[in-house]
């Protein structure tokens, strides 16, 4: 399982509500998520759902997005 820029933008929409720096949130799951990790390997839906809870979380305490 793989995840894309519309699913997070449309279906899991609600996990941005009322967090900070989403799109650098949304970056990061993109990059992590928008492939499989390896040959014969994938993402579950768990995997996915956890991780991408603890990096909306992490950019939703910081300060401000980082300059790019």
């Amino acid at each position: 399982m793989t995840i894309t820029a519309d699913e997070l933008n449309i279906q899991y929409a609600a996990w941005f509500r009322g967090k900070r720096n989403t799109e650098q949130a949304k970056r990061d799951i993109l990059r992590l998520f928008s492939t499989e990790p390896e040959e014969g390997r994938e993402w579950t839906e768990q995997d996915i759902y956890e991780q991408c809870r603890k990096i909306i979380r992490y950019w939703d305490i910081q300060p401000s997005a980082p300059k790019e």
